[in-house]
């Protein structure tokens, strides 16, 4: 079976010998530079060939490590749960690499890398395949130093550089293609022994912690021997539809992966291309943000989109000179505390008595939260959300990150604000009415329970989500404070609450109007 590039109409045949020079595999009877010599992996061929994949692993395992890239003692009495750092299915990466519960993903992951290295080396159309792929593992082992400077050392200290070298070259190869293979391939994965069961685990294991390559290594380094239309724009939104952050898969049917109708292509061209001019307007503009900065994995890549762009506010808010910076952050500190002492925040239940709407916001970017009010009735909209398994595992390795490193704790800031919403199970309930949360977990009883466990002990952001807190508290104020307020929000609740009760009081008001109608005509016929 081949494998078309998509770029440059190249079909490299999957069951062709990648590196089959007996430069390679004999001992170096072909002489090449001296730089190439040093840093070339003698073993790379035998792992990669499609036929000897299996059981071809001879690298040292290592003992899963509570460390990643930014190592921390991240794991406390909330995280301790180990199963949810733990890859079902495949490892990248050195902490879970030789586990013999994954004996069954090495070969799976042997085999995608077979084709990746493929990808790869396409773009050298010039060279033979075995000095491509000498080229490739140059570029990887040139780095070695600061690659493994990633990763926590006590967990790759029985590593030499050339098993490191090895190891992400073949996991980083593996990675990429099978990226590809779901997006752009239409999810090809019978050739590869991936049942539909392991597609979402496969996907679950991208996104742990202790599972991440460097983001330099996969979407810089290694992109740069692509075609050049595989750009990392390009890439980016490759990775957000293979994490499902794009509504539409567009990309199977633009490459032409599927029949489709002439108004579906245009359809399908005009989203490619929004995409596109983003992504240009993104890159000549003035990225000061932090969230524009380089990410660090796959992980940090998913939760600055899940986050989504920071607040107008907020960035207003970071002008005028250094000392005016400081006194305002302070001043906003000592405020923030004052009013988190002051408000006794409430849940869904008691804004809603108190004439509070939730609603879900037309993004799903968790920083999309907004609160707005008139004199009687406000609005809170919260970003949708669904809760499953797999979604309690994502939001453990996401605090996990974020307790290990030294980024801001925006993803933390949103669980404590949302478990100010949830204290019983009647709240989720509303929240599921609402079009706000899907319970694909269980009970209400256990979301519940869920989100006041997991951020129980968690330190937030206290200036996260300020202004909304702060309009909150306002109309709650305004409103136990109005005694008409609270008569006017409740005959609103009692007889407007749902539509039922809406069309009888129209039923009503129209059968009252035919009768005083019917009345006037009888006393004045003419």
């Amino acid at each position: 079976m081949t494998h078309p590039i998509l770029t440059s109409g190249v079909a490299i045949d999957r069951n062709m010998d990648p590196i089959s020079a007996p430069g390679i595999r004999q001992g170096n009877k072909e002489t090449s530079s001296s730089a190439t010599e040093k840093r070339r992996c003698p073993k790379v061929p035998e792992w990669l060939l499609p036929s000897d994949a299996k059981g071809s692993s001879n690298a040292k395992g290592s003992k899963p490590s509570d460390k990643c890239l930014s190592p921390s003692d991240a794991k406390g009495s909330v995280l301790s749960d180990n199963h949810h750092y733990m890859p079902k299915i495949m490892s990248f990466g050195p902490y879970h690499h030789g586990n013999p519960k994954l004996e069954r993903g090495e070969t799976i992951k042997l085999k995608l890398a077979a084709d990746g290295i493929q990808l790869l080396v396409a773009g050298m159309k010039d060279q033979p395949i075995e000095e491509a792929v000498d080229h490739v593992y140059s570029i990887i082992s040139g780095k070695v130093e600061e690659l493994m400077g990633s990763y926590d050392m006590k967990s790759i200290e029985k590593y030499s550089a050339e098993q490191f070298s090895v190891m992400i070259l073949v996991d980083g190869c593996a990675l990429l293609w099978y990226i590809f293979l779901c997006v752009c391939s239409g999810g090809d994965h019978e050739d590869y022994n991936i049942g539909y069961q392991d597609l979402s685990l496969i996907h679950q294991d991208a996104l742990l912690l202790e599972n991440q390559l460097p983001y330099q290594l996969l979407f810089q380094d290694l992109l740069k021997m692509t075609e050049p239309e595989l750009t990392i724009d390009c890439w980016r939104v490759i990775i957000l539809e293979f994490f499902g952050m794009i509504e539409e898969s567009f990309f199977q049917e633009f490459f032409g992966m599927k029949e489709q109708s002439f108004l579906r292509k245009m359809k399908n061209y005009c989203c490619a291309l929004l995409v596109w001019i983003t992504q240009i307007i993104k890159r000549k503009s003035e990225t000061s943000d932090k969230e524009s900065k380089r990410c660090h994995h796959l992980l940090d890549l998913y939760r600055n989109y899940l986050l989504g762009p920071t607040p107008k506010h907020t960035e207003n808010g970071n002008s005028g000179n250094e000392n005016g910076k400081k006194g305002h952050k302070v001043r906003a500190l000592v405020g923030d505390v004052k009013e988190q002492v002051m408000a006794s925040f409430r849940n869904v239940k008691e804004l809603m008595a108190a004439g509070i709407r939730i609603k879900p916001s037309p993004t799903h970017h968790l920083r999309d939260i907004s609160f707005t009010s008139n004199c009687v009735t406000a609005c809170l909209r919260l970003p949708p959300i669904t809760i499953d398994k797999s979604t309690k595992t994502l939001f453990f390795n996401l605090i996990a990150y974020e307790m290990s490193s030294d980024v801001d704790h925006h993803f933390i800031s949103y669980l404590r604000f949302l478990d100010s919403l949830i204290d019983h199970a009647d709240d989720v309930k509303e929240l599921q009415s609402a079009g706000v949360l899907q319970n694909n977990l269980g009970t209400h009883e256990e979301v519940a329970e869920f989100f006041n466990t997991v951020s129980a002990d968690l330190e937030s952001n206290f200036l996260a989500y300020k202004d909304v807190r702060v309009k909150i508290r306002n109309h709650l104020k305004s409103h136990y404070n109005s005694r008409l307020k609270m008569w006017m929000t409740q005959c609103l609740d009692t007889y407007f609450g749902s539509p039922w009760t809406i069309i009888a009081w129209v039923g009503a008001a129209l059968a009252l109007f035919f009768t005083a109608v019917q009345t006037y005509l009888s006393v004045f016929p003419h």
